[in-house]
């Protein structure tokens, strides 16, 4: 999808700072657009710098397709980008020193996007599970750092009994639910006016759901109906999925990202499904549980929360 096509409508987020994790492509890569295009500041952020700088250039394209036509260097002092292998907390880290350095009055949304899904069992460098690592103790420091369908088996958070990629990556999510409503209690507790949500951004034929799962979203559904209208395009919308993760899916569903990070309508504490209110998983809403791994995120990561 080209930067022209992502205009903002009205929405002015000028003044208001974004850090997107892994927004060098796929959900995180649009969501960063489209805040540009609406004339925000957009931290780009990704795991290699040629990428990264990249990215950041298609960014900075759409930030000034988003001023009306402004230069390039116009709207450089609204687009950075740093590099970093959450899979690392030590570059965690350091990520989050270099964005506390380069922004002292601090960023007004953080969107805790990047993930991985692995099909094998890998340690990171700290030791952990690598999707617990990256889905989940990454989050835990960058948010204490920088902000201000699942059952859990707790016997086996990091795989240790067996690894199953699928189950992996299912724990990391519904543990991502955990931290967040967490979080927004801790937040609540202290009368903090920050908000914490969590959201499933709906089915989008990204790279990495496409390494899990296969072509389940639209292009899925066409395939079902052969003969059809729909049925008949299902080759342009491969060879379009191949160019942009984005292109011939529902793009609604990736923009659910950018609709909640702009526009929260001040709840905090909630759990959201391709755009809709949804009840959290009955795992995640118990308080006992939160708590349980509160501790042990404390314990791993060494953050701390100063509410």
């Amino acid at each position: 999808m080209t930067a022209s096509a992502l205009g903002a409508g009205s929405l002015d987020l000028t003044g208001h700072t974004f850090l997107v994790t892994g927004s060098t492509d796929g959900i995180g890569q649009h969501t960063a657009l489209r805040l540009a295009a609406a004339g925000a500041t957009v931290l780009v952020h990704g795991r290699s710098r040629q990428r990264t700088d990249a990215a950041a250039a298609r960014v900075k394209d759409a930030a000034a397709r988003g001023s009306g036509g402004s230069k390039i260097g116009d709207v450089s002092d609204r687009v950075y980008s740093y590099v970093a292998d959450l899979a690392d907390l030590g570059q965690v880290r350091e990520l989050a020193v270099a964005v506390r350095a380069e922004h002292p009055g601090g960023i007004h949304t953080l969107i805790n996007n990047a993930g991985v899904y692995s099909e094998r069992m890998a340690k990171s460098a700290d030791g952990f599970e690598l999707t617990w690592a990256v889905n989940v103790t990454n989050q835990v420091i960058t948010t204490s750092s920088i902000s201000a369908s699942s059952h859990l088996d707790m016997r086996n958070l990091q795989q240790e009994r067996g690894f199953s990629a699928h189950s992996a990556y299912s724990a990391s999510k519904l543990c991502n639910q955990v931290f967040t409503l967490k979080l927004a209690r801790l937040l609540a507790d202290a009368g903090s006016p920050v908000l914490a949500n969590t959201l499933d951004p709906g089915t989008v034929n990204t790279k990495m759901l496409l390494a899990g799962w296969g072509r389940i979203g639209i292009e899925a559904r066409w395939a079902r109906c052969p003969g059809s209208a729909a049925g008949a395009v299902v080759g342009s919308v491969r060879a379009s999925v191949r160019n942009d993760s984005l292109q011939g899916v529902a793009v609604r569903d990736a923009d659910n990202t950018f609709q909640l990070a702009t526009n929260p309508g001040g709840e905090s504490g909630k759990y959201y499904v391709s755009g809709r209110r949804a009840r959290p998983v009955s795992d995640a809403a118990d308080p006992e549980l939160q708590d349980h791994l509160w501790a042990l995120w404390e314990q791993q990561t060494g953050a701390e929360f100063w509410l």
